[in-house]
């Protein structure tokens, strides 16, 4: 009941006119972003998918409750409706494309600002560092939130302290609307006080930043209940070495193990993986823009034949990495049973005229060998482009083909060629 009660109460500061009576302040903030997608997965007895979607994202903020300063109420619905529907879910001998059709209330929380600390209470949207480990799915039409308490705290300037209680986590394609409970039903999630893994997590993070060289120190710990922990470190920034040139890198070590958190526990866990993350992106200025280039190298663990699965990231924005086509998004967030090396190179261009341009290309192998050995995935190519067109509208256009290596078959993992392409505007109204 006390998890219910983390969106119940700031839900309940929304309903009907009471939130108007109670603020000094409201701003709305609506945004709008219809894309159409294809997907097509050979060789998996199903045919391509189809699909034009619409995000429709309202926000109403409530400010100054109670007649307290920074005291805030966030109300924040968002539906997902389909034109073209010739796609997985809503076609089930179509490929997959996660944007099935749901209205959702994603954020309802009270916040509270003070100079040294903030403090947010009900669902809400919680990304750390570049999503590897804890995002918000942004990339789908629906976001994942968490029912959470939320506390930031800044003790010295350039120090931010993070400690998060999650009741539950609420995924892009978990449906809460029409169930017949109500419209206030649809903003509990189903998981919450169900014996589900990941419910009554625990998540901390720590950042210092130095300016001058614009530089971040990170240490962190997830500790997700039932599944696992995660320990790492992270040293990443873009200093200037010259007035037009900058150096962009990023440094990261984390390790894996058995939960400390176990009340929601699925049989025994034997896990010990480690992951690292290496980066370098030099940006230049010139007279027609910035050119910038990206050299990266990522692996996460594989599992040994006595442990549960390898290093997994199932909270991650995984689209964001190893590629678009999402051919490892699965495997990565809960087996990695082989292990991922991800060595990637990319180069774009930006400039306020043309828009920005990036493509990016990959080449993928495993930790451990396959059966029958092997431990070649595949590669793939994948592209950008993305232009402001007026104000508050942005359109934008990408592409991800991915090939397969033979030695994949045996894995049975990245073993069919992808490929997606996506075409979009988006509209934003209000702050």
């Amino acid at each position: 009941m006390r998890k219910k009660f983390l969106t119940l109460l700031p839900l309940a500061l929304f309903s009907g006119s009471y939130a108007l009576d109670l603020a000094q302040k409201v701003n709305v903030k609506i945004e709008l972003r219809p894309r159409y997608e294809y997907a097509d997965v050979k060789d998996n007895n199903k045919k391509e998918a189809n699909a034009l979607t619409v995000r429709i994202r309202t926000g109403i903020n409530f400010k100054n409750l109670f007649n307290v300063n920074n005291l805030n109420l966030l109300f924040e619905p968002w539906v997902v409706t389909a034109l073209v529907k010739d796609y997985a879910p809503e076609k089930s001998n179509r490929d997959l494309v996660a944007d099935p059709e749901q209205v959702r209330i994603n954020q309802v929380y009270l916040s509270y600002s003070h100079k040294l600390f903030n403090l947010k209470v009900g669902r809400q949207i919680i990304t750390f560092d570049n999503h590897r480990f804890i995002g918000h799915v942004g990339w789908r039409q629906m976001a994942q939130t968490f029912d959470a308490v939320r506390l930031d705290l800044k003790p010295i300037k350039g120090l931010d302290f993070t400690a998060v209680y999650v009741a539950a986590k609420t995924g892009v394609t978990d449906k809460e609307w029409g169930d017949g409970k109500g419209w206030a039903a649809a903003a509990v999630n189903t998981n919450i006080g169900d014996d589900v893994a990941g419910n009554d997590s625990l998540l901390f993070h720590v950042n210092y930043k130095y300016k001058p060289f614009k530089t971040n120190f990170t240490a962190y710990a997830y500790l997700l209940n039932g599944m696992h922990d995660t320990y790492g470190v992270k040293v990443n920034g873009s200093p200037k070495i010259t007035p037009n040139f900058s150096l962009g890198f990023w440094l990261e070590y984390a390790y894996q193990n058995d939960p400390t958190l176990t009340s929601h526990e699925n049989g025994n866990k034997n896990i010990g993986a480690s992951y690292y993350y290496i980066s370098v992106k030099p940006t230049f200025n010139t007279n027609y823009g910035k050119v910038f280039a990206l050299a990266g190298y990522e692996f996460l663990e594989g599992k040994d034949s006595n442990e549960t699965h390898g290093f997994t990231t199932p909270w991650a924005t995984l689209h964001a990495h190893n590629g678009w086509a999402d051919a490892f998004l699965k495997y990565t967030a809960l087996s990695d049973t082989y292990g991922l090396k991800d060595m990637h190179i990319g180069l774009g261009f930006k400039n306020k005229v043309i828009g920005k341009i990036f493509a990016k290309y990959h080449w993928f192998k495993s930790d451990k060998d396959f059966p029958g050995g092997g431990d070649k995935f595949g590669t793939e190519f994948d592209i950008l482009y993305v232009r402001k067109i007026v104000k508050n509208l942005v359109f934008g256009a990408k592409a991800a083909f991915y090939n397969a290596d033979s030695d994949a078959k045996k894995a049975g993992i990245g073993d069919k060629d992808v490929t997606k392409y996506w075409v979009w505007v988006t509209y934003k109204w209000g702050k």
